[in-house]
């Protein structure tokens, strides 16, 4: 089954949530492979926000099969080079707003304490060598435009933390959605937290996400050998 949602009239971030995207197919839930005494795919699932953790209003997106927006994080770390997800990541999104005007997209990997903090510090490093990539059409019919900027004054989270804001433009749309993404690493754990709206992004309420993802990360910290990598799960 395909991520399908109703369309607005308005052209908004909506608007881009429910357009199909054909190339994209659900990963098969069995689709799981563990390495040594790495945690498996419930158990990274486990440390993924849910109910009264998450910012107030905020509620599961249950048709997100499709990493399109997941992904955002490893492209802007990697200035739009990047391909899928990494085989260590879980994710999942939620929305708010009567018409899902804001969408808030966290991931969980668990692959080793140095490969969690490289993490962190890839994306920290981004700026000022990219400040702008392009993500071709393709799963979707047309191109998104991304324009990367500091994040204002990034909390201290965790064992590492890093932060960066970008706004999101579609041009076949006459779109502009404004994001904002914390990546932490809090032992061999590593998560990131994106906000993404077409008014102001709350940061509050993403920094209070990713302190509360943080605390869930605690039972990996315990469960994953600092120099080990999970593999497949996703």
């Amino acid at each position: 089954m395909l991520r399908c949602l109703p369309l607005t009239a308005a052209l908004s971030l909506t608007t881009i949530l429910g357009i199909p995207a054909p190339a994209v197919a659900a990963p098969p839930p069995e689709a799981v492979a563990v390495r040594g005494e790495t945690p498996d795919r419930d158990r990274l699932s486990d440390a993924l926000l849910g109910g009264r953790e998450l910012p107030a209003g905020f509620t599961p997106q249950p048709d997100a099969i499709d990493d399109l927006f997941a992904r955002i994080a490893g492209e802007i770390t990697a200035c739009g080079k990047a391909g899928g997800l990494p085989e260590t990541t879980v994710y999942r999104e939620f929305v708010r707003g009567a018409g899902d005007e804001e969408l808030l997209v966290q991931t969980v990997s668990a692959p080793g304490m140095k490969e969690a903090r490289a993490a962190v510090a890839a994306l920290g490093g981004v700026l000022p060598g990219c400040t702008a990539f392009t993500r071709a059409a393709g799963e979707l019919p047309m191109e998104m435009r991304f324009a990367l900027s500091s994040y204002p004054r990034a909390p201290k989270i965790g064992d590492a933390t890093a932060g960066i804001a970008f706004v999101m433009t579609v041009p076949t749309l006459n779109l502009a959605v404004n994001g904002r993404l914390l990546a932490v690493a809090a032992g061999a754990a590593h998560t990131t937290v994106l906000l993404m709206t077409e008014s102001s992004p709350k940061t509050a309420d993403l920094e209070a996400a990713a302190r509360t993802a943080v605390g869930k990360l605690a039972a990996l910290k315990q469960s994953v050998p600092t120099g080990d990598r999970v593999a497949a799960t996703r």
